[in-house]
């Protein structure tokens, strides 16, 4: 008994003879040492659930729509308008097949998914690419009185050559959401004129169907028979421009009052009025281009000949007929002579044009001239290699 309370004020596990002590332990190990022998299972598990977890994640482009939804392994994440980036997963264990798709589309965009496929090894991955892109839409209409072969439609580049007899049309190249269109006739039909209507806007969200070709035969009519002499002009070699107040303004370039050419202006019915006679020198004489109506409401033009110096002109006249004689060229010191192409206005309200001849080398001018008649030479032509003698006018946008 002495010997077991000696024991009992010494560990269990204390130095005492090896026969004893092992009994001791053995007795002790299980209970009093508490040893659970479950703890290598219960371990395993516990290093199962704690295994590394890996990301998934892509970048977006082109979404300035709301309403995608991107698919993921069969879950649907909700993808913002402006998205760049955007994760997928945020714990997928190593082995994880993965899956991504669009769901749903946003309303005016298509989404296509690259890299949506895949098996998560040891790293995270995002290399995912969501790519999205305005939807497009088709451009179409009615065509009527279609009866002759020739007719295509345009918009821009994009062509379509309509069969005679045909109802309806729709152009081949489909226009994205909010983009521009304008629809024309690029090839008139045979003996028809047609028109389009409806044909601009910018793209909306569905295909646009009220555009309407409307084709009509046509026979030339003679609006006005030049007679010569005092009372109306001959030799109607330029064009006619549209005044703003819908009547058509041209020139003679002979006879008038004084044979020296006219202006004049004619209703789209036919009634033509004669505006000014020129009358030579110091007056203008002999125009052979056409108008222009300027900002101001005025129409502007040159003459060949006439002016102070029998060298061509640049005039005003009103609507009315009341004329001015802006600038007479002259030939000499560097001015131009004999202007045979209609004027243009710049942007800053100024008119270009050219001269035949003079100039510092007599083969011909650029000019300017103000409203009030201010003239200045900007170029003379100087012949070969260099251009000589512009019968033309200088282009537009200047």
């Amino acid at each position: 008994m002495a010997m077991s309370s000696r024991i009992g004020k010494r560990s269990p596990c204390g130095r005492r003879s090896a026969h004893y002590l092992l009994g001791a332990c053995a007795a002790v190990a299980l209970s009093a040492c508490n040893w659970d022998t479950s703890s290598s299972s219960s371990w395993s598990s516990s290093a199962s659930g704690n295994a590394q977890k890996y990301g998934l994640s892509g970048t977006v482009s082109g979404l300035n729509g709301s309403g995608l939804g991107l698919s993921v392994n069969g879950s649907t994440i909700a993808v913002a308008s402006g998205a760049k980036e955007i994760v997928l997963a945020a714990s997928l264990p190593a082995g994880t097949a993965y899956t991504v798709r669009v769901a749903t589309q946003p309303s005016v965009e298509t989404c296509t998914v690259a890299n949506g496929t895949g098996t998560i090894t040891t790293a995270n991955v995002g290399n995912v690419v969501v790519t999205c892109a305005d939807r497009a839409y088709t451009l179409g209409g009615t065509i009527s009185g279609l009866e002759g072969s020739g007719l295509v439609l345009a918009n821009e580049t994009d062509t379509l050559p309509i069969s005679s007899g045909a109802t309806s049309f729709t152009l081949p190249t489909p226009v994205a959401y909010s983009s521009s269109y304008r629809v024309t006739v690029a090839t008139q039909p045979s003996g028809l004129s047609c028109v389009v209507a409806h044909g601009t806007g910018t793209m909306a969200a569905s295909a646009v169907t009220n555009i309407a070709v409307s084709c009509t035969s046509f026979t030339e009519s003679v609006l006005y028979s030049f007679a010569g002499g005092q009372s109306g002009g001959k030799f109607t070699g330029a064009g006619l421009i549209r005044g703003s107040d819908g009547k058509f303004y041209g020139t003679t370039f002979g006879d008038g009052a004084n044979g020296d050419g006219t202006v004049f202006s004619i209703t789209p019915a036919g009634v033509e009025t004669l505006l000014y006679s020129f009358s030579g020198s110091p007056d203008d004489a002999n125009p052979n281009a056409a108008l222009i109506q300027g900002s101001d409401g005025n129409f502007y033009g040159t003459t060949w000949d006439g002016g102070a110096n029998n060298d061509g002109t640049v005039f005003k006249i009103t609507p009315a007929g009341v004329e001015t004689v802006l600038y007479s060229f002259s030939g000499a010191h560097g001015d131009g002579a004999s202007p045979n192409a209609s004027l243009i206005q710049g942007s800053d309200g100024n008119f270009y044009g050219t001269t035949t001849r003079g100039g510092a080398n007599g083969d011909g001018t650029v000019f300017r001239i103000t409203p009030a008649g201010v003239e200045t030479v900007l170029f003379s032509f100087s012949g070969s290699p260099d251009d000589a003698n512009p019968p033309r006018r200088v282009g537009a946008g200047q």
